[in-house]
């Protein structure tokens, strides 16, 4: 038998250089097709062409379909068995049943219903694990309000006049049902909620929330491209999602963008802040028209202050601050600034506004900065 010849290093160096040089031809087509193009003229700076990538929006609708899975969607998720329970024995709610939402997958609920009062509980379960509780209730005035023990970022603060949230995350659902009872004694509530219309009570008010933020996206892009027309002194981009116009204005007419300019030009020919103070001086400037009610200005005081200011019974609110609860207000027949001053100086001190000393009828300005 023939030995067969030693193999030949030369030829396996030749061999292995030309893969190595067919590999690093095809990396180099590869690299040119995504490197970034190269504007003309002589300062040779880098434009980089970037695909058009937008963060991925919620859906407008929310459609529910009804859990079919074998598994328990909830199962290991203790938070919501100790939720699930307390509903029902310490709220005396019943299961309607577990759902999913069509348009946003990943997402699980749990609804219960109130045989004798309108009172929604829904347990939910996020793509990314959190676990959170709201109850709904629907008032004769057209309110609905929802209690959540939610976390910040899971559900949406921006809400449409008449659909406020009270967020207190991490509460536990028995404080939670506490809350609710003391909010709605004495309120006249909507008939109980037949479990059969649950799904279009979810989808409708969803509706609504989506339908209001994308009108503030669209206000908010309006105000950012409506900036670059008008001087730095006179932007006015923070203060127009100071106050919701609809709940300020009985007539649901608010201000115009022209209005608010010529608001900001008086207020700076009047108090003097430095131009580079003016963002931030901006950020915490509401105004509150003559005829705000109660509502609309209790609202405002809880957002840019930092404390909770609830209704409860005969109309009185109540402040609550991390500690708890801070003073008891009857505002009586009080209202616009009147009403706002009141609040104002029973809240903390270091949370309290302070008063613009600009004079426009109809409107008085309040500012977390200290002018």
């Amino acid at each position: 038998m023939m030995e067969s010849a030693p193999p030949n290093p030369l030829g396996t160096l030749i061999l292995l250089g030309l893969l190595m040089f067919i590999v690093y031809r095809i990396l180099l087509s590869l690299s040119a097709q995504n490197m970034p193009k190269t504007g003309g003229g002589s300062s040779g700076a880098n434009i980089f062409h970037l695909s058009d990538k937008r963060q991925n929006q919620p859906p407008a609708l929310a459609k529910l379909v009804p859990y079919t899975g074998n598994k328990d969607p909830f199962d290991g998720k203790s938070e919501a068995v100790v939720s699930h329970k307390v509903l029902i024995e310490k709220g005396g709610l019943d299961r309607i049943g577990d759902f999913t939402i069509e348009e946003m997958p990943g997402f699980v609920i749990r609804a219960f219903t109130h045989p004798e009062k309108c009172l929604v509980g829904v347990i939910y379960r996020d793509p990314i694990d959190r676990v959170w509780v709201n109850l709904i209730s629907e008032y004769k005035d057209g309110r609905i309000v929802t209690l959540s023990s939610a976390e910040r970022g899971a559900v949406s603060t921006s809400r449409p006049s008449g659909m406020p949230l009270f967020n207190y995350p991490g509460l536990d659902t028995e404080q939670l049902l506490r809350r609710h009872k003391l909010d709605t004694r004495g309120v006249k509530l909507m008939p109980a909620l037949a479990p059969e219309d649950f799904p279009g009570f979810f989808a409708r008010n969803y509706a609504k929330l989506r339908a209001h933020v994308y009108e503030k996206e669209q206000q908010n892009a309006d105000e950012t491209r409506g900036a670059t027309v008008v001087d730095d002194a006179t932007a006015i981009e923070p203060m127009a999602d100071n106050v919701d116009i609809n709940t300020v204005v009985d007539d649901d007419i608010g201000p115009t963008k022209a209005d608010l300019r010529n608001w900001l030009n008086r207020i700076y020919e009047t108090v003097n802040v430095p131009k580079e103070n003016r963002a931030q001086f901006q950020k915490g400037l509401v105004w509150i028209m003559d005829n705000s009610d109660v509502y609309s200005i209790s609202q405002t005081i809880s957002e840019y202050s930092g404390v909770t200011i609830e209704q409860v019974e005969q109309g009185r609110l109540v402040i609550r601050t991390e500690s708890g609860a801070e003073d008891i207000i009857d505002p009586g027949d009080l209202k616009g600034p009147a009403l706002f001053d009141k609040i104002n100086s029973s809240i903390p001190e270091s949370r309290r506004f302070y008063r613009v000393p600009v004079n426009l009828k109809g409107v008085s300005f309040y500012s977390k900065t200290a002018i």
